[in-house]
This record gives C-alpha cells, sequence and structure tokens, in this order.
C-alpha cells in the first residue's frame, strides 16, 4: 500500500506538500497544494498505485487536480497521469524533446515546455531546468527562492544518478546535467526514487557528479 508524508513536518518550506511512496517499481509522488494542487510524477499507475485513493486521503478532489508535471516519460513516472485524467482535466507539462512519446495519448491536456519555463504552482513558481542524460527530454523543476529542486531521476541523494543506458539516454549528457546543476543553490531536493534531502542538498549533488565524471 502506498505510504504518505507530509513534508511539512520536516521543514516548513514544503508546508502543503506531500510525498506518495509507491510499491514496487513506481516513481515518488509529490503532490503540492490542495485547492490548485499540482502533481510532479504520477507513478505506474496500475491497481497497487492508483493514485486517487491517496488524493482523496490528501483531500484533494478531482476539479482541485490543476496541473500535473511528468520529469520524463519512463512509465513508472508517467502511466499514473492517465489514472488521473480518468476523474480529472489539469494541464499535464512535459519537456518537449520527451514528448515524442507519449504526446498523442494526452491531447489537449498536453503542455510542452522548455528550459527556462515556469510552471506556476499553489505555493511557488517551478522553474523547468533542462537535464538529459537519463532520457532526452529530462527536466528538473527548480525553486530559486527557497532553493528547491524536484530532480526526477538526474539526481538522488548520496552521489547517486539516473542510469544513462536507455533508448535516449547518454553519459555524456548526464555528466554536463549535473555540472549544470551544481552551479545552482540546492538546500531541499525532491528526487524520483528514494528519500528527500532536507539540507544540504547540494553536496549530495556535487557527489554525484563528481562520480559521474569517473565514470565518463
Amino acid at each position: 500500500m502506498p505510504l504518505i508524508y507530509d513534508l511539512g513536518e520536516y521543514t516548513e518550506k514544503l508546508s502543503s506538500v506531500s510525498l506518495i511512496v509507491g510499491d514496487g517499481l513506481c516513481s515518488n509522488i509529490y503532490v503540492i497544494g490542495k485547492e490548485n494542487a499540482v502533481i510532479v510524477d504520477t507513478g505506474i499507475g496500475n491497481s497497487t498505485n492508483s493514485v486517487w485513493p491517496q488524493l482523496e486521503e490528501l483531500n484533494v478532489a478531482p476539479e482541485n487536480v490543476k496541473g500535473v508535471v511528468l520529469t520524463h516519460a519512463h512509465h513508472d513516472h508517467a502511466m499514473g497521469a492517465f489514472i488521473i485524467l480518468k476523474k480529472a482535466s489539469p494541464r499535464i507539462f512535459v519537456h518537449n524533446l520527451d514528448t515524442k512519446y507519449i504526446a498523442s495519448r494526452f491531447g489537449p491536456n498536453l503542455v510542452k515546455v522548455e528550459q527556462g519555463d515556469l510552471i506556476e504552482t499553489e505555493l511557488w513558481p517551478l522553474k523547468v531546468l533542462w537535464t538529459p542524460g537519463h532520457t532526452e527530454g529530462g527536466m528538473c523543476l527548480y525553486n530559486e527562492e527557497e532553493r528547491i529542486l524536484f530532480s526526477g531521476d538526474t539526481v538522488f541523494q548520496d552521489g547517486y544518478y539516473g542510469r544513462y543506458d536507455g533508448e535516449s539516454g547518454s553519459l555524456e549528457a548526464t555528466v554536463e546535467s549535473l555540472r549544470k546543476l551544481t552551479e545552482i543553490d540546492v538546500d531541499i531536493m525532491l528526487p524520483g526514487h528514494g528519500s528527500p534531502v532536507f539540507e544540504g542538498a547540494g553536496e549530495h549533488i556535487m557527489k554525484s557528479y563528481m562520480n559521474a565524471t569517473l565514470r565518463a
């Protein structure tokens, strides 16, 4: 059964942000706000990880789901979007370079984004950072003021980073993406898998960059 965490219990900066940890091969799902909720990644969308029971527990009604952001188009992050679309009609933000894998199935709900675009949430705007390597159109979401990074499968805690051996993956692109992330100030990192980092996230990013350069 998926578990729900109120991230505001760990830091005030994440008040009204919840984490749904799925079962099995399923990405983390982050829910930002309640009245105008934006969901970052949606899990695999199977019967065990159907999303709606957890959203109902968080008191997020279908009409209040205003946006879905997919950090990349891999099924363990993206397929839950189709479960969401059965009850709600949010805008679904995907980097332009990953839309070729999934665009036709989202129809008019799809919003293609690029480096530097801003996605508004109930709490704060999130800037799109294009971070290819895991996929060609992989991206992170960054709030500069609060130093918060939703890192998808680009970078994880303790020096780990996303696999680059998939269809559109690239070690060279991974190294460059991690290098760019070392140049921004990040305190809080909310990755696509594993545990969030609530302070000093920049150190984890630097460690990941150094580990990737050793492999390149």
